[in-house]
């Protein structure tokens, strides 16, 4: 008996406990704010898709309820219990002929509205203004092709959110540096493709989804109904930066955006006369300070290190610029690929980049990992790129005249250090190395007394006395051809071969270094 008490305590706090935790639950439902609808439209035609959601929502919610509710109700009133045995028939034509006109008219009813919605959605025709949308790994370019210039929209969310060193903003992970801007009242075509891979342009609350193909241009349109601002994401998987790619849309009255509009045409120099001065960094920075601001520009959200990685070794599709023969080489090529990107690629442009920053990244990829590039750019060498390859108007020749490294000067004009890189496995000499060996040979002929370091590297793969005597022999194989051009041994100091890591291939691993030696 007392054991029986002594349950039925435990029960009556069981269901205390399991009633009180079943209130608690149903109060803090009540209170959360779930936020579970669409967002608040903002165009006709995102009027219309939160229309059409609502009603197809409430044709599914009425069927659920009728057919489970004559579902259970016709178990619970047939049931065996109660004496109902189960009916044995087959076929009934009117049972039959119902079923199938009843979905059939609910189909029509969804269909009519869904129909129009998607006809308002395609019809572009006759914009009041139109803008070409570029999806990048990971950016958005807008191009205002009637106005005559364009910009890069990139996550300007600081990088301390994202790896949980601050308190995340309001927006996070959806505010951007540059966004797309237009007034409200006006049709806005947009014109939408995409430089490297698949991505897709969606606003909600706007009412546009538009898939960027690389290759193809596709058109949407929206018309904004009030002034606000309004976000979005890449809605197509495109890559490991996908989370990084928000869109903003701000919608401005017609007043505030012709002034937005002429600022822009004046900071991009929009019909300005040709002997307009044009406003160029001219100082000419220390090597340390190019560096030193190159890294924040780097690292920075939206920065290479996306692609590149912080430690410079790539990934798949993304070369390692550790060991890179362009970064490493001559700085036009460079300055070429920063501003213009690499069609085919998924190297995009960065001329939305300032001078300054654009000088600074060159400068801090080329003194970073294991490059020790002589050569690096001022910002008006990035200047006279833009304007091709002549200085801006209204800028002083004076004012061009930069150092080009802060290394020896015979060192720099004659190409060292000069990197002769091997194919696997193999000792030879590449057919490629006879710039590298010339620019050592020339070097060592004009600088008498002067001497260089031969330097043979290995990755940290398979054997390591093997990759280590292989390594040798190919630093072997580079005095022997500076002794061929007419090179004292005396002049030419060996060094024991180093291991590094190179990029995704290695490739920056298997290589002979020449640098000037003491």
């Amino acid at each position: 008996m007392q054991y029986t008490k002594q349950n039925n305590g435990q029960l009556a706090m069981l269901r205390r406990g399991l009633f009180g935790g079943a209130a608690a639950l149903v109060s803090g439902l009540a209170a959360a704010d779930w936020k579970m609808n669409l967002q608040r439209p903002n165009s006709a035609v995102a009027e219309q898709m939160f229309q059409l959601h609502t009603l197809i929502t409430v044709i599914c919610a009425v069927i659920f309820v009728a057919v489970f509710g004559v579902m259970f109700y016709s178990l619970w009133k047939h049931r065996k219990s109660v004496g109902h045995k189960a009916a044995n028939f087959h076929e009934n034509a009117t049972v039959e002929v119902i079923w199938t006109v009843i979905p059939f008219l609910i189909l029509l009813v969804m269909a009519w509205p869904a129909t129009k919605a998607v006809l308002d959605m395609r019809d572009s025709s006759a914009p009041e203004m139109t803008i070409k949308v570029t999806g990048y790994q990971w950016k958005w370019g807008y191009d205002y092709i009637h106005d005559g210039f364009g910009f890069v929209s990139t996550l300007s969310t600081p990088l301390a959110q994202i790896k949980n060193q601050e308190t995340k903003g309001e927006n996070y992970l959806l505010e951007v540096d540059n966004p797309m801007v237009v007034p409200v009242g006006k049709k806005v075509r947009v014109l939408i493709t995409a430089n490297d891979v698949l991505h897709a342009w969606w606003v909600p609350a706007l009412g546009v989804k538009q898939d960027a193909i690389p290759g193809f241009i596709r058109d949407a349109w929206f018309r904004a109904d009030r002034p606000g601002i309004y976000r979005g994401n890449c809605a197509e998987l495109c890559g490991k930066e996908h989370g990084y790619m928000p869109i903003v849309v701000e919608v401005k009255t017609q007043a505030d955006y012709d002034k937005w509009l002429a600022a822009q045409k004046d900071k991009y120099g929009v019909g300005k006369a040709a002997t307009a001065v044009v406003e160029v960094d001219t100082k000419v920075y220390t090597r340390e300070e190019l560096v030193a601001h190159g890294k924040t520009v780097y690292d920075g959200a939206g920065g290479c290190q996306g692609c590149h990685q912080p430690n410079g070794k790539g990934a798949g599709a993304f070369p390692a610029l550790d060991g890179s023969k362009l970064v490493n080489g001559g700085k036009a090529e460079q300055i070429a690929l920063l501003l213009n990107g690499k069609a085919g690629t998924t190297m995009a442009s960065f001329k939305h980049l300032s001078d300054k920053d654009l000088a600074g990244v060159m400068a801090y990829t080329r003194s970073s990992w294991s490059n020790k590039a002589a050569e690096y750019a001022q910002p008006l060498d990035f200047a006279k790129a833009r304007n091709g390859g002549v200085l801006p108007a209204g800028v002083s020749s004076a004012a061009a005249v930069a150092p080009a490294a802060e290394a020896p000067a015979a060192a720099s004009a004659d190409g060292l250090p000069a990197k002769i890189y091997f194919a696997t496995g193999k000792k030879d000499l590449p057919a490629d190395a006879k710039e590298s060996i010339d620019a050592a040979i020339a070097f060592l002929k004009a600088k008498a007394g002067s001497k260089v370091n031969v330097t043979g590297y290995t990755d940290q793969t398979g054997n390591r006395d093997a990759n280590l005597e292989l390594a040798k022999e190919r630093a072997k194989a580079v005095r022997a051809a500076l002794e061929a051009g007419g090179i004292d041994t005396a002049r030419i100091n060996m060094k024991k071969p180093e291991e590094v890591t190179g990029g995704a291939d290695n490739k920056s691993a298997r290589r002979v270094e020449i640098t000037a030696g003491a």
